[in-house]
């Protein structure tokens, strides 16, 4: 069984979907509609208490969660610093740093956890002027993922760097006044932004097909690197 969240858009739901189409058993979570055929769905928000116990719920019974794939993400306006909203940052902490430490406490002891991936975003450590918001998120939630993957003991933990994808913050940032929106479009003109169903295939593959041995032997991987291209889905 394999639970993937942000299943409704973007990477999260390209990989609910790879992995149905594997043939795997899934839980696909959201806050909003679900659109993946042949996994049960959870509608729940996972910064309550009440949407973690009905992910465990749905996954009561099921053995081992083979794979968590923390999909999760909000859409973090492009604003400079002075006029970041610290309310508004709190709420997305929460989505992206609090619910995936929530979730696996609760099925690690629920069920046990195999393997947890971590979406993570080199916006953590290269700070993009106009666009620091995304980059204070994404660094707090690196660090949680380092943690987990020294910490969570039983738990192979996995961090994927997908690269430029065209997800909905993409998109947000082409539409910006951000020195990142000129970057960006040329990526999207030159034909460099990366459909979510290739980045889910790499999640996928890496999840499923990768031995331990091989998952094990660095901290990170790139789907833009060759050399991270172990296994391909």
């Amino acid at each position: 069984m394999y639970v993937v969240t942000g299943a409704s858009k973007g990477i999260g739901r390209a990989v609910a979907r790879e992995l149905v189409g594997r043939g795997r058993n899934v839980i696909a979570v959201a806050r909003s509609p679900i659109d993946v055929e042949g996994s049960t769905n959870v509608a729940a928000d996972l910064a309550t208490a009440s949407g973690i116990g009905a992910v465990v719920e749905a996954a009561a019974g099921t053995g081992p969660i083979d794979g968590i794939v923390h999909g999760a993400a909000s859409l973090i306006a492009v604003t400079p610093y002075a006029d970041l909203d610290p309310e508004i940052l709190t709420a997305h902490f929460a989505i992206h740093v609090a619910s995936p430490i929530a979730l696996y406490q609760a099925l690690a002891a629920s069920n046990g956890v195999g393997r947890m991936i971590f979406i993570d975003s080199y916006s953590a450590t290269t700070l993009r002027s106009g666009w620091s918001g995304y980059s204070i998120i994404k660094a707090a939630a690196q660090m949680a993922a380092r943690a987990a993957a020294d910490e969570a003991a039983g738990t192979a933990v996995i961090r994927v760097f997908p690269g430029a994808v065209d997800t909905r913050i993409v998109a947000e940032v082409l539409s910006s006044a951000s020195p990142s929106a000129l970057v960006y479009a040329g990526m999207r003109d030159r034909g460099e932004l990366a459909d979510p169903a290739d980045t889910a295939r790499y999640v996928a593959a890496l999840l499923v097909d990768a031995s331990d041995e091989a998952l094990l032997s660095q901290d990170t991987w790139d789907y833009n690197d060759p050399a991270d291209r172990i296994v391909e889905g």
